[in-house]
């Protein structure tokens, strides 16, 4: 037995009149399941999004309280507390992130075990310092006194284990 065939046309004429008669929550939900998602399920989930505003991006300007000096000390560092700011305000605790100033990275560091201060090519200030010890070994490269990369630390020399002192052989009994 063969069905009579039904054209597009036909089969979009009978869902449009089966529809016409329902209400509109009658057609996103089925015995009590959502069918459509509702437009603002639609934006962006919120792990995707950030609470704040434009201006929390901006960075404060870099002071000379903010940069070492050629032997990895900063002149705030007299006045401040080691977990502290140039302004006094706790640093959070934590690692370190690019765009950091020089001081904020010497305060989580510690003090540099090298430091390099010179000017790039456009005479901006430009500072490497490098840790080969300690918590957070590396090489942190300053542009205009923020961070602006950190490389791997090239390995501390290791220092060589003195021999183990063989135990005297015990004399064989004849």
């Amino acid at each position: 037995m063969r069905g009579f065939p039904m054209s597009p046309k036909t089969v979009a004429l009978a869902i449009m009149l089966v529809v016409s008669g329902c209400a509109p929550s009658q057609l996103t939900e089925l015995g009590g399941v959502n069918l459509l998602p509702r437009v603002d399920q639609l934006a962006r989930p919120d792990w995707l999004t950030y609470s704040g505003g434009r201006n929390e991006f901006t960075l404060r300007p870099v002071t000379a309280a903010d940069l070492v000096t050629a032997d990895g000390q900063c002149a705030a560092a007299e006045n401040a507390a080691p977990d502290t700011g140039p302004d006094g305000a706790p640093l959070p605790a934590g690692g370190i992130a690019l765009q950091m100033t020089e001081c904020d990275v010497v305060r989580r560091a510690g003090a540099p075990e090298q430091i390099q201060v010179g000017a790039d090519e456009r005479g901006d200030r430009s500072v490497v310092i490098t840790y080969i010890r300690g918590s957070r070994p590396g090489i942190y490269r300053f542009a205009a006194g923020r961070l602006a990369s950190i490389e791997r630390a090239p390995e501390a020399p290791a220092t060589r284990a003195a021999p183990k002192a063989k135990s005297p052989k015990k004399a064989e009994r004849s």
